[in-house]
């Protein structure tokens, strides 16, 4: 059999009836709202002060996409597109694209400042990827508006480590410049951002990164799971829900060891045995019981896990560690008896940090990074000390 070629593949995309019932779905709604297909888009855009208060509100997303999005970029050079981010309310917060169609498009205000939800915009990528929360394209003429019928359009949302929507990734460009891979890659880097945005969020803690095929740890289809010292889940990436097949609540209620059958000071063992070597584990519950994941665990907790000796010396430097808030193992004076079980480690480590901050308990815990209920419980439970 022959491949297809561009123009059928772009007929089979815009053919099949998933794409054609959410552009249907979509046009029921503009109709709704009241949208007149012959209007005249509105130009307004947010103020200088305005755009930059959206930048500093989604500095994270912003300042992760960036590189994401020159490099995007790279791959549809001289395509007469261009890439834009855009926040949780469609509002664009930066571009960057071919000169060539950039003024075109500042004609319909596709530029940082301006919104492009579905009840202003009608119909388009961005608007529409922001109400099915799923990667979108709109070609041509099943943009509502007639005057964005030139575009051809596809859009990823961004997702958090709640699974909440941060923001959406786009590329728009002349029709005649539609490609059958442009969707895929969009979403491609949408999970980019996504991974790089919860690294950075949970760069100080202890993260599992798995997936059923070992090579693929360490890259974009990886899952990504952030856990506490207690074991309580604290997010995950959207590979990590596909794996498992659980939302993100599903997995807060289960916990580490509900989900895996094991606790921290297991995976802590691990790492102090084997560094970063992956362990094979089996979920006990949901969709994905009994399936093997390859997973890694890296415990980057500065002081806490320290101080409880759970951290493999590769992975913690001393100067890691916060001014009084503990040392890294090998630092510890020789004469200086160490607690008998992990729990009082832990119990030591916090008391430590209390002390350290003066008493301070709220101060003791985001320098530790944890909550300030988890301080209390722990303090309460070991009792006078």
């Amino acid at each position: 059999m022959f491949p297809q070629s561009p123009a059928s593949r772009r007929a089979a995309d815009l053919a099949s009836p998933q794409h054609l019932q959410a552009i249907a779905q979509s046009h029921a709604r503009c109709a709704a709202l009241g949208l007149d297909e012959a209007a005249v888009p509105e130009l307004n855009r947010a103020s200088a002060a305005r755009l930059h208060e959206a930048r500093e509100r989604h500095r994270r997303l912003h300042e992760q996409a960036t590189p994401v999005m020159e490099l995007l970029f790279d791959q549809i050079a001289s395509s007469h597109s261009m890439v834009a981010l855009t926040d949780p309310n469609g509002g664009i917060l930066s571009s960057l694209g071919d000169d060539s169609f950039l003024e075109r498009a500042q004609q319909v205000a596709l530029s940082p400042g301006v919104n492009w939800s579905e009840p202003g915009k009608g119909t388009n990528a961005v608007g529409t990827a922001l109400f099915t929360e799923a990667p979108t394209l709109v070609h041509g003429d099943e943009h509502f508006l007639r005057a964005h019928r030139f575009l051809t359009c596809s859009a990823a949302p961004i997702f958090d480590h709640a699974g909440r929507v941060m923001g959406v990734l786009d590329v728009s460009g002349d029709q005649r410049s539609y490609h059958p891979h442009t969707l895929a890659l969009v979403d491609l880097s949408a999970r980019m951002i996504e991974n790089q945005c919860f690294v950075d969020r949970f760069r100080s803690g202890l993260r599992l990164h798995f997936h059923a095929e070992p090579a693929c740890i360490g890259t974009v289809r990886e899952g990504l799971l952030a856990v506490d010292p207690d074991g309580a889940i604290l997010g995950a990436n959207r590979s990590a829900l596909a794996q498992l097949g659980l939302s993100i609540g599903a997995l807060r209620m289960l916990g580490l060891e509900g989900l895996l059958g094991l606790g921290v000071g297991a995976l802590a063992d691990h790492g102090r045995q084997h560094g970063d070597t992956p362990l094979t584990l089996r979920p006990v519950l949901g969709p994905a019981a009994g399936a093997p994941l390859h997973m890694r665990a890296v415990f980057q907790w500065p002081a806490f896990w320290s101080a409880a000796g759970v951290v493999s010396r590769a992975t913690l430097a001393p100067a890691d560690l916060p001014t009084g808030l503990g040392r890294a193992p090998d630092a510890m004076p020789t004469s200086a008896p160490a607690p008998a079980t992990l729990e009082a480690l832990e119990t030591d480590a916090i008391r430590r940090a209390v002390a350290a901050a003066g008493g301070n308990v709220s101060l003791a815990a985001r320098q530790l990074g944890v909550a300030r209920n988890t301080v209390y419980r722990r303090l309460r439970a070991a009792g006078p000390g």
